[in-house]
């Protein structure tokens, strides 16, 4: 025996009707799209038809036309600057006396002709504001260098985006992150992949804890929002929150003993959404 599924008319009308609203939409998107598409097409012709008769130079063309005044405009209302901040100026060469002068052995030993000759690298400034260059500029203008090449970053995330520890594990430096969430641990091991072994005296390390004011766990908020970074440490009002998860945590004594972190080192940074202070 044949079962045969019936729609009733009404439901078949609105699916109808459904299929033609979507059928619509993208007519109407296409549409659009290719106008505009057309539009720079045409604007771009008509500028080289006039840059190649008109004799003038391309700049001169193109001050011409309104869009370009705006955005010459806008660059010079601290946007070309802004620009220039971000990209270029975010720019450093790095080579083995970079590295070096970073603690007090140069000036103790004297002997920088003793420096292995490697060829020097261009590097990127990954940090959130321009710290890490700021960091460098001062390392470099201090006499003295009594501190250990290490970076402490807590809340370290995925140890590249914004991070402050990044460019001098590059360099080198050894470091220890501490992130609670194991995913942006796993994450900042494979963002360090040929950059952690680099000589003998380089240690990196993953702590997967929180650092607060006493040993055990703390309960940890996720932020459904990867970009933000803004996980944080809650209260007890927000425990059953389901995207509260229970971490390790870890007083600064325990951490600072377990880990052996000299008393004086490079650089600390700190990330805790609200803990930074504490």
């Amino acid at each position: 025996m044949r079962y045969q599924l019936k729609v009733p008319s009404s439901y078949r009308s609105l699916l109808r009707g459904c299929l033609m609203i979507i059928i619509i939409i993208f007519v109407i998107e296409s549409l659009i799209i290719n106008t505009v598409l057309l539009y720079y097409i045409w604007s771009a012709i008509a500028i080289l038809s006039d840059f190649s008769t008109s004799g003038r130079t391309l700049i001169d063309t193109l001050a011409t036309y309104k869009t370009f005044q705006n955005i010459v405009f806008s660059g010079k209302d601290q946007g070309f600057r802004k620009f220039i901040d971000n990209t270029i100026g975010r720019l450093y060469i790095e080579n083995d006396i970079t590295a070096y002068c970073m603690s007090d052995e140069l000036y103790k030993e004297k002997r920088i002709e003793h420096l292995p000759v490697t060829i020097s690298r261009i590097g990127f400034d990954v940090s959130s504001s321009g710290e890490v260059m700021a960091i460098l500029r001062q390392m470099q203008s201090q006499k003295s260098k009594p501190w250990a090449r290490l970076v402490v970053d807590i809340g370290a995330n995925d140890g590249l985006m914004s991070s402050n520890s990044f460019n001098f594990i590059q360099m080198g430096w050894s470091a220890i992150l501490v992130e609670p969430q194991n995913s942006q641990l796993d994450l900042a091991r494979r963002n360090h992949i040929g950059l952690t072994n680099q000589h003998q005296d380089q240690r990196v390390q993953y702590v997967q804890a929180v650092i607060s004011d006493h040993d055990g766990q703390e309960r940890l908020y996720l932020s459904p929002d990867i970009v933000a970074m803004e996980s944080r440490v809650v209260s007890n009002e927000l425990l059953n929150d389901h995207s509260i998860i229970t971490v390790t945590s870890l007083s600064v004594k325990t951490f600072a003993l377990k880990y052996k972190v000299p008393k004086y080192f490079g650089i600390l940074s700190i990330d805790t959404e609200g803990m930074d202070a504490k």
